[in-house]
Parts: C-alpha cells; structure tokens; sequence
C-alpha cells in the first residue's frame, strides 16, 4: 500500500469483509496507527458494534492491539452508533470505535472513530493515521500493557439521554401503539424496550439479528414491511431504522413513509419558541426545494452542505444552527449529540405530536413537496 493512499471515506472506513481494507490484517495496523495518533501516552478507548457477524472478528482484532498498545479497553458490544458517542461523550474515554457498516448488507463492515466529544475525528487527523497504516503495531512490554473489560451500563446511560426528551415523565407514551424496525441492527434490544418502558404498546418487527439478516428486507432501506404492519395493526406510527440506528424514517398512521424532509419540517416547528434556535436549518444539495419554500415561508433559512452527516454537521457548526439532516434520514439535534440519531428524533417527533394533539400525518401541514 502506498502512503498516500486515502482510506478514510465520508464516514470513516468501510468494505466487503474480506477484501482491503476490512481484513483483520489491516485492522491491526490501524488499530495501532489510532492509538498512537490520539493516544500515544496511553488512556481509554470504548468499542461499540453493531449485530453483523464479521463485529466480533473487528472487535477482537481492535481489542488486542488496544491492549498491546497499552489502552483500557471498555467493550460495549452491540450497541447504536449515537449510544457510542454518548457514552463517549460523558465518560473518561480518550476515544471511541463504531464498528459497522451502518446501512449495508452483512458480507460489508466498518470502523468510524469518534473523538472526546462524541464526534467524528478532523480529517487532519485522518490524514496521521493513514500516514502510520504501514508501521507494524506495537506491543509494549508486559508491565505496561492495558486490559480490557465490558460496560455494564452504556445502554442505562443512552437511556437517560433519551428520557430526557420527556423533562421526566416517566409514562409518556401511554395509549399510544408503535412499530418499530430495528433492522436487525444495533438497536434491536434498547429500541423496544425503551419504548415499552416510555408507556408505549410495542410491536417488534426486524429485532432478531443473528449476524448475517442485519438490513436484509427492512429498515429505513426497506420500509414495505413496516408500512403494511402499521396499517394491519392499526398502529399510531411505525419507526423505521437503519443497522446501526443513526439513520431513520417514520411511516405515519396511514401507512405513508416520512423522509429526513418531512423529519426536518417537523423538527422546525417543534424548535419555533426555542430560544436556542436560530432560525437556520441545514439541509444539503439533495433537499427538497419544497421544504426550501416551506421554510422560507416561516422566515426560517435553509443552508445547504454537501451530502454526508459529517458535512452537515460542519455546515451546522458553522451557521449556529442546533437542527440539521438528510433526506435519507439522518437528522442531527445539538441540543443532544453531535451525530445522528434515529431513535432520539422518533422520540422528539412523538413529543410533537402529542403536545400538539395532533396524527403524525399531520404534524407535516404546510409542507409542499416539490416531486
């Protein structure tokens, strides 16, 4: 491999398990190149995974050269990449790994890093670690390596986070029925059960992984399952998310799919006596001009990043703005995490409507589409 090679992508790194760059050979070398960029005196790494088959192999490659390297290791096993950062975020942890693929079919894995704050690391950074993807990993001595060992409580505290959306309310969701497609992802044991604990009657579909259905038929790149069972059942909406649960759609109580758009346009509205909210919204060069024009009717400005959750984000930082997304349903709120969420923009929309009284289906009035 030359040097200069660029393996970084939009969204970390990502392949066919298998092929360059997901085999275990490379993972090594990067794992030590990661740890000797950030955290060359040593600290504390945590490693979170979505539910395809190929996390373990990555985990324990990530794990042993961690521990080489002389790094705590906090292992969190199948957990959404937002849960990552937030465990990131508010423990003493010098970094994390995601290890997913995110939207893709199992036979495909990836690692994304994610610095202090619970964001995605700087490209300047990126740009070391690839500079060092040669060098063979360290072993330190025996008196000097790290250990590892699994957290008992990343999911209570992505939890909290979530229940704070309701200021304490501890039933919220009481009358309400839900479908939620977890994919076969990361989330397939926290999304059901938070929602059962919030008071919600829950209708599981896509929460049995077993390392290789991960996105297969379902999910927000597959919401046809979803939207038969909302209607069949009766239900008041259905969640739709993707393997490593940053992404997401919402079909409402007719059965009709809402898209990061629609998400966006509800999220606006629920901001508009927000004193933190700016009246800037990101959006990037593939949102619907309709939304554009919704918005504008609002007084409220839509800027436009390039694609990519990472863009977004910038673009965000940059303008001030606490709300931003895609299309395709990855939605950031600053006013919880730097990173997309499905599962926290389900629950934030869910408060919508009930302070408002109002169907899913119509917390989107106003909205014209642009087809």
């Amino acid at each position: 491999m030359n040097e200069n090679t660029k393996i970084f992508g939009t969204d970390g790194i990502r392949g066919k398990v298998g092929e360059y760059p997901m085999t275990i050979e490379f993972t090594m070398r990067l794992a030590s190149a990661i740890a000797s960029t950030l955290t060359p005196n040593g600290g504390q790494v945590a490693i979170g995974k979505d539910t395809r088959i190929s996390g373990y192999m990555f985990e324990s490659a990530l794990e042993s050269v961690f521990v080489a390297y002389g790094l705590k290791v906090v292992l969190l096993g199948p957990l959404p990449s937002p849960a990552i950062s937030h465990y990131v975020k508010e423990s003493k942890t010098n970094f994390g790994i995601v290890v997913s693929a995110s939207h893709n079919s199992y036979e495909y894995n990836g690692i994304k890093i994610i610095n202090q704050n619970g964001e995605k690391i700087e490209q300047s950074l990126e740009a070391i670690i690839e500079s060092k993807i040669n060098d063979d990993p360290i072993t330190k001595d025996a008196n000097m390596i790290g250990k590892a060992f699994r957290s008992r409580d990343s999911r209570d505290k992505y939890k909290e986070l979530l229940r704070t959306v309701f200021n304490g309310n501890s039933h919220p969701l009481d009358g309400l029925k839900i479908v939620v497609d977890s994919s076969n992802g990361a989330a397939y044991k926290i999304a059901p059960q938070l929602l059962l604990e919030l008071g919600a009657e829950v209708i599981p579909i896509a929460c049995s992984p077993n390392g290789y259905n991960i996105n297969k038929n379902c999910g927000s790149t597959y919401p046809e399952t979803i939207k038969k069972t909302v209607k069949a059942t009766n239900s008041d909406l259905g969640i739709a998310l993707d393997g490593d649960a940053d992404r997401i759609l919402l079909i409402d109580e007719q059965g009709e799919i809402l898209d990061g758009d629609q998400i966006l346009y509800i999220l606006t509205n629920a901001h508009l006596d927000n004193p933190s909210f700016n009246s800037k919204v990101v959006g990037t060069v593939m949102t619907n001009s309709g939304l554009e024009k919704s918005l504008n009717k609002k007084n409220i400005e839509l800027i436009r990043s390039d694609v990519g959750d990472k863009n977004v984000y910038k673009m965000m930082q940059s303008s001030g703005s606490i709300i931003g997304g895609e299309k395709s349903g990855h939605i950031i709120n600053l006013k919880y995490l730097p990173t997309g969420d499905g599962l926290l923009t389900a629950l934030i929309v869910i408060k919508e409507s009930l302070n408002k009284k109002l169907t899913i289906s119509k917390l989107t009035k106003g909205l014209k589409l642009v087809k």
